[in-house]
């Protein structure tokens, strides 16, 4: 879609302690229109652009049948991927931040014995 361009797109992820459900996401369009209900899920296949075993699901519901639906429905398959480039990214800086502050915690925390450091 010529008319979107990334910088039209804006997400805020927040990451989850679940099992399978990794985050969720907002995906905002032009500043104005939300979509909220994305997730980040653990997959058993790895994704074939982002190098990690992850999926990302559009918003959906079960229908009666037992089959999904999707709430929101992308038609044009170069701005599908191009939301879930900046969703994986969003969740793949978070995870690394939120990493990086528990290791600086660790260090904090650890006794340094001063006798150890070489001079």
């Amino acid at each position: 879609m010529d008319n979107i361009h990334s910088d039209d797109i804006k997400i805020q992820i927040k990451l989850l302690d679940a099992n399978t459900l990794l985050a969720r996401a907002t995906v905002i369009f032009f500043e104005i229109v939300e979509t909220h209900g994305w997730k980040v899920m653990r997959s058993n296949r790895m994704h074939p652009n982002f190098g990690e075993e992850v999926w990302i699901q559009a918003p959906c519901y079960r229908k009666s049948d037992g089959k999904w639906k999707e709430i929101v429905y992308i038609t044009d398959r170069r701005l599908y991927e191009q939301v879930q480039e900046k969703i994986y990214d969003a969740y793949h800086m978070a995870k690394t931040k939120k990493l990086g502050q528990k290791a600086v915690e660790e260090v904090k925390t650890e006794e340094i014995d001063p006798n150890d450091i070489p001079l």
